[in-house]
């Protein structure tokens, strides 16, 4: 499709694209400004989990370890496999040139996540222009897209912020590569796309390239219905390089996350699961009045709404009250721009989806394609809403110049419905509408919530409308309504979230606040290895994942994809807590209010040897017998299948000793002794491709004692060394690699056969 041509409206504000890339990075820097200014912090998710991710592999990578396992959280867990680690993410890579005295500074990650609302806004801005929306309606559209209820909320969860800066670029690319038929953006397509995927949120992963494949359907549909049955085999063809090419790309990441998927606790899903933070019908009214129902943020929880106070920003999908009118605008030119009707199918199929069991989509995607039967808060899913409506709104301030042109009597029309609409909103709140039947301490908290947002919606609705009729009727220029409109939306959305992510929790103080406790555990853990059992219940004394930030071994940690065997089972939670090595343990007085950590001298060393041994095939069987008590782990190792060398079985001690000499996140190094044949215990827990080398000979690594490591180890002095050794991911690593190679190869031989064909013509002519 050709680009329109610029309406002599707009001809007014024909900016240049380094106007745009200025305009939005001042928006966000003034959005964002208490963050910059280090006045307020991003909270919940980013203080829990993505902050001490992000040190984690930062600190690694700059301290030349590739951090594949993480050995501070959950007693050790896969730490690259999990897909939110995204340690292959480029800027994430990048972060590791900003360590200082072996730690990230968690400023430096929310520059990170700001960065990425200039690049949604700008790549927004640049796909805009591509299917033919003027300058100045790219940048409302980029405006729109980047402030949008969807991505503010979702300003903790750094994952799905990083994918969605990326969606617009994505889809101009795809579009390239369909429409001009082309290797060279098939491939680029593919490269920005598995850079994307490498982000880190598989959910939003597959809502993209679904978005992709709906868009290639509709590209697909005008090329039939011509009879050009061989470019649309074209197009399939090219569209099949994006997706090879974004699969080979990310393979260095999917393959071992395919492998952790089966062993982590989000194994299977339910359909009753699925549905958790999906939209009601009720919730609809958001689209006008955001925080009708209230709202949950850094500043607390007024929500009232269905579900839990997360439901609030898994179901927000506020675009603004200016682009919901100026959609209104689009809709009238339906039938001039093919495009049009696709943004809108797609808003609507998101949202429609997001009512989970209130509508039939998710029930037919859930169990008849593959993929939408594994994520749960499918409220995410009207970022179709978010991404079709900001581009409806560019589309519309286009057709409300082109009706501004032609002195169509539709701009009068709609002015006189959107003041309507304002109206009744005043009325029915003036009527008491919102006010709940018995008022309460409770339901009066709820109708001044409720009665806020309809008052706001009105006010927004009616300048709007007013704005509308006085340009129909002549009284103000176009250009002073289109910037009344540019202006109107940022302040609405910086109203509407502003505040939202604005926390006052310092993540140096939070983190530092038991630095002494910290110093005494680190000393400790130089002269030898224990871990810390710092939960109880809903006591906490150390954050689950305050490991990763201070290298000290936690029985805790936080992540989606934690395995399904975390704790062994034993008689009382002591027991467990001996099996992991945790020498302390948080002990908390109730009466008093009050927690602390105090040692035990029952836990078991992080490695040892032991002559006796019980096999013990089913898991059922094996539960059972260690919460039994007749277990004694000091002498006894429990396997799920018999190794491959048995020494001669004993209940006594072991005449010998079992030590650590050096710690490495992907490897162990031991020296032991024994006057006979035994096993060597660690606690370390048992993921597949941890492989022993005795005396540089291999040696298999078994699971023992429910989720622990164990072999055979013949008498005398042995050094031994244990690494971690994925197969998945060297596989991944060289069908990436080859990957990047022959992406590198087609970039190259595109462009030099592009050159040629011009040359040629050149000659010819």
């Amino acid at each position: 499709m050709k680009k329109s041509k610029v309406s002599s409206n707009l001809s007014y504000f024909n900016i240049k694209n380094w106007h745009v890339v200025v305009i939005i990075s001042v928006l966000v820097a003034l959005y964002f400004h208490e963050i910059l200014f280090l006045k307020s912090f991003f909270w919940e998710d980013f203080l829990y989990q993505f902050y001490p991710f992000r040190n984690f592999a930062a600190v690694a990578i700059a301290g030349g370890e590739l951090p594949l396992w993480n050995p501070y959280t959950f007693s050790g867990t896969p730490f690259q496999a999990d897909i939110q680690s995204a340690l292959f993410y480029i800027p994430n890579i990048l972060l590791s040139f900003f360590v200082t005295g072996g730690k990230l500074h968690f400023y430096w990650v929310e520059l990170f996540i700001i960065f990425h609302y200039i690049l949604a806004g700008v790549s927004m801005y640049y796909f805009a222009r591509e299917i033919g929306i003027s300058s100045l309606a790219g940048l409302f559209s980029g405006i729109v897209f980047t402030f949008s209820g969807f991505m503010i909320t979702h300003a903790i969860h750094q994952v799905i912020i990083c994918q969605v800066a990326w969606l617009p670029l994505i889809m101009l690319t795809f579009r390239h590569a369909l429409l001009k038929q082309s290797l060279f953006y098939s491939i680029v397509s593919g490269l920005i796309l598995g850079h994307a995927i490498l982000a880190g949120f598989p959910q939003i992963s597959l809502y993209i390239v679904f978005l992709m494949f709906l868009y290639f359907v509709f590209e697909i549909y005008f090329v039939v219905r011509e009879k050009e049955f061989k470019k649309s085999f074209l197009l399939t063809l090219f569209a099949g390089k994006t997706i090879a090419v974004a699969i080979g790309l990310t393979a260095i990441q999917l393959l071992p996350t395919l492998e952790l998927a089966p062993l982590s606790q989000r194994a299977e899903i339910t359909y009753e699961k699925s549905i958790e933070g999906s939209l009601s019908w009720e919730q609809l009214l958001t689209v006008f009045m955001p925080k009708f129902f209230g709202a949950s943020g850094a500043q607390g929880s007024t929500y009232w709404g269905p579900g839990a106070y997360w439901v609030f920003w898994e179901t927000c999908f506020y675009i603004g009250i200016p682009a919901l009118v100026l959609i209104i605008f689009a809709l009238a030119g339906i039938n001039k721009n093919k495009y049009t009707a696709f943004f809108i199918a797609i808003g609507l199929f998101g949202i429609l989806y997001a009512l989970g069991d209130n509508f039939l989509f998710h029930k037919f995607f859930f169990s008849y394609v593959p993929g939408f039967d594994t994520f749960r808060s499918i409220g995410r899913m009207t970022l179709y809403f978010t991404f079709g409506g900001a581009l409806l709104a560019g589309i519309g301030i286009d057709q409300l110049s082109k009706l501004y042109t032609e002195n169509n009597k539709k701009i009068k029309s709609t002015a006189y419905i959107i003041i309507i609409i304002g109206l009744a909103l005043w009325l029915l709140t003036q009527g008491g509408i919102f006010q709940p039947s018995k008022m309460n301490d409770s339901s009066i908290q709820i109708h001044e919530i409720a009665l806020s947002s309809a008052i706001t919606a009105m006010v927004l609705l009616l300048v709007s409308g007013i704005i509308i009729l006085l340009l129909y009727r002549k009284k103000i220029q176009y250009k002073f309504v289109l910037i009344l409109f540019l202006l109107i939306q940022f302040v609405d959305l910086y109203l509407f979230g502003f505040n939202q992510n604005n926390s006052k929790t310092n993540p140096e103080e939070y983190f530092g606040r038991t630095s002494n406790l910290v110093e005494i555990l680190k000393k400790e853990g130089e002269k030898e290895f224990f871990r810390i059992n710092a939960r109880q219940g809903g006591a906490m004394i150390l954050d689950r994942n305050q490991g990763m930030i201070d290298k000290i071994f936690l029985m805790e940690g936080y992540t989606p994809l934690s395995l399904q065997r975390n704790f062994p089972p034993a008689k009382d939670w002591n027991g467990v807590c001996d099996l992991l090595n945790a020498k302390y343990r948080i002990a908390v007085d109730e009466k008093q209010r009050r927690m602390n950590l105090v040692t035990v001298d029952t836990y078991l060393p992080r490695v040892y040897l032991v002559n006796d041994m019980k096999i013990i095939k089913d898991e059922t069987d094996l539960k059972n017998y260690m919460e039994s008590g007749e277990f004694n782990p000091h002498t006894t190792v429990l396997f799920e299948e018999s190794p491959d060398y048995i020494p001669q079985l004993s209940s006594e001690p072991v005449m010998g000793k079992a030590e650590i000499t050096e710690y490495f996140l992907n490897r162990i190094k031991l020296r032991t002794y024994s006057t006979r044949d035994c096993f060597l215990v660690m606690s370390e827990v048992y993921y597949p491709d941890w492989n022993a080398y005795i005396d540089g000979a291999p040696q298999k690594i078994y699971r023992a004692n429910w989720n622990l490591r164990a072999f055979p180890v013949k008498a005398g002095n042995h050094n031994i060394e244990v690494k971690f050794e994925p197969k998945s991911f060297f596989k991944g690593f060289w069908i990436t690699l080859i990957t990047i190679g022959l992406s590198l190869f087609g970039i190259v031989y595109s462009r030099m056969r592009k050159v040629n064909v011009k040359y040629n013509k050149d000659q010819g002519n």
